[in-house]
C-alpha cells in the first residue's frame, strides 16, 4: 500500500452505515503511536497533502488506551478505546481469520453476527474420530478399574502428568519461565502421595514445590522473571496435580473406590457430550465470553441428561456404593445435580487459560479432542466434586 493510499483511506469520509469501523480510531500518517511528531521523509517532510489536512491522531487522556490489553479477548464496542482500524480487504462483520487470532477460532464476530453461528461454522473437528478416539479411552478407564485401584491410579497418573506438561508447555510458548522439570514431578507425586498416606499428602507435596521452587531461581537454573515463573508453577501443581489427586484419594477408599470413581467418570461423560449434542443441534444462545462456543441451550441439555442418568443409577441401584449401600437413590441424585453444577465451570475454566495464553487446544494427543487437558478439564473439578459428596454422604470416613 502506497503512502497516497494510506492518506486516502484514513481521510475518507465517516460512512453513516451501521457497524462501519471509525476512520480516526487508528494510527494515522506523520504522527508516532504514541502521539509524538514523526519528521520522515517518507511522508513529504511534513507537508501536507494537496486537498486535505494534516492526519492527526484521535487524542485521549491517556496516549495508550487506544491499545487494549491483548492479552484477553479483543473488546469490540462502542466505548472510546477503539481498536487500529481493520484493513479495507477483511470484510465487517466476519470472523479475523486464524492466522490473525488462532487464539480466536470460536470469537464472537465483530458486529451483529450471533456468537454461536460463528462458533458452529468454526467447529471443524473430526467427530468420526473423535467418537474413536473418546470410546478407546473409555474402554482403558474401565478396564483399569475393573483390574483394581493400583492401576486406575496408574491411569490417572499418567493422565494428570500429560495434562501438566501440555499446560507447561503452553505457559512457555506465551512468555512465562516456568520450573518445568519440578512442576512436573509435583503434579505426578502428587496422586502418588495422596493415595499412600491421605489428604495430608497434599500440602507436604505444595510446601516442598514452594522450597525447591525458590532454590530453583536461586540457584540461576531459572534465571528469569523468578516470581511470575514460581507463581506459574506452583498454579500448575495447584490446578493439574491437586484437584487431580482427588481420584487418588477416591481410589483410597476401601472396597468401594473404584465404585465411586467409575460413577463421577460416567456423569462427568455424559455431562459433556450431552451438552456438546444438544449445543451442536438447538444452541443459540452464548454461554460465556471464556468459550463463545458453549451455549446456554447445551448446558440445559447436558444438566437435564446427566440428572436422568442419575436418577437411573439410583433406581437400578448401580454403581455401588454411590447408588447402593452405604448410598442410595439420593446420593446418586445428588451426585447428579452436583456433576451437573461443576462440570462445565471446570470446563470453562480451562477455556479461559487457553484464550488467556492465545491458544485454542492444550495439545494435539487426542485426535478430534485436542489435548489431554482438553478432554479432562471438567473431571479436574468433578473429582474433588464427588469426593467430598461422599464424605458428607457418610460413604467415606475421614
Amino acid at each position: 500500500m502506497s503512502d497516497q493510499d494510506d492518506y486516502t483511506r484514513y481521510q475518507a469520509p465517516r460512512s453513516s452505515e451501521p457497524g462501519d469501523l471509525d476512520d480516526d480510531a487508528g494510527v494515522l500518517a506523520g504522527r508516532s503511536v504514541f502521539g509524538d511528531d514523526i519528521d520522515d521523509p517518507a511522508w513529504g517532510s511534513g507537508q501536507v497533502p494537496a486537498g486535505g489536512s494534516e492526519p492527526r491522531l484521535q487524542e485521549s487522556p491517556d496516549p495508550q488506551s487506544v491499545w487494549p490489553d491483548h492479552g484477553s479477548a479483543p473488546r469490540w464496542d462502542d466505548s472510546s478505546e477503539m481498536l487500529p482500524p481493520m484493513e479495507p480487504s477483511e470484510p465487517i462483520g466476519q470472523t479475523a481469520g486464524n492466522e490473525d487470532f488462532f487464539g480466536y477460532e470460536d470469537q464472537p464476530t465483530y458486529q451483529g453476527v450471533p456468537a454461536a453461528a460463528t462458533a458452529m461454522a468454526a467447529d471443524r473437528r473430526n467427530t468420526p474420530m473423535a467418537v474413536l478416539v473418546g470410546v478407546f479411552l473409555s474402554a482403558v478407564i474401565l478396564v483399569a478399574l475393573q483390574i483394581g485401584p493400583a492401576a486406575a491410579l496408574v491411569v490417572a497418573t499418567v493422565v494428570l502428568g500429560l495434562a501438566a506438561v501440555e499446560l507447561l508447555g503452553a505457559v512457555r510458548v506465551a512468555g512465562y519461565q516456568p520450573a518445568v522439570i519440578l512442576g512436573l514431578v509435583g503434579v505426578v507425586a502428587m496422586p502418588l502421595a495422596t493415595y499412600w498416606r491421605g489428604v495430608d499428602a497434599i500440602a507436604v507435596v505444595l510446601v516442598l514445590t514452594v522450597v525447591f521452587g525458590a532454590l530453583w531461581y536461586l540457584t540461576g537454573v531459572g534465571a528469569e522473571g523468578p516470581v511470575r515463573g514460581l507463581a506459574v508453577t506452583v498454579f500448575v501443581v495447584t490446578y493439574i496435580g491437586v484437584l487431580g489427586s482427588h481420584a487418588a484419594l477416591i481410589l483410597k477408599v476401601p472396597t468401594h473406590g473404584t465404585g465411586i470413581l467409575t460413577a463421577v467418570i460416567v456423569l462427568t461423560a455424559t455431562h459433556d457430550v450431552s451438552a456438546m449434542a444438544v449445543g451442536r443441534a438447538a444452541g443459540r444462545t452464548p454461554l460465556s465470553q471464556a468459550s463463545p462456543s458453549k451455549t446456554l441451550e447445551g448446558l440445559i441439555g447436558g444438566t437435564v441428561v446427566t440428572i436422568v442418568v442419575g436418577l437411573v443409577m439410583g433406581l437400578t441401584g448401580l454403581p455401588a456404593p454411590i447408588a447402593d449401600s452405604p448410598g442410595g437413590f439420593w446420593t446418586a441424585m445428588l451426585l447428579a445435580v452436583v456433576v451437573a453444577v461443576v462440570a462445565p465451570i471446570g470446563d470453562l475454566a480451562e477455556s479461559l487459560l487457553k484464550r488467556d495464553l492465545d491458544i485454542k487446544d492444550m495439545g494435539a494427543l487426542l485426535p478430534g479432542h485436542g489435548g489431554v487437558l482438553d478432554r479432562f478439564d471438567a473431571m479436574l473439578f468433578t473429582l474433588p466434586a464427588a469426593y467430598y459428596v461422599a464424605l458428607m454422604a457418610g460413604i467415606i470416613v475421614a
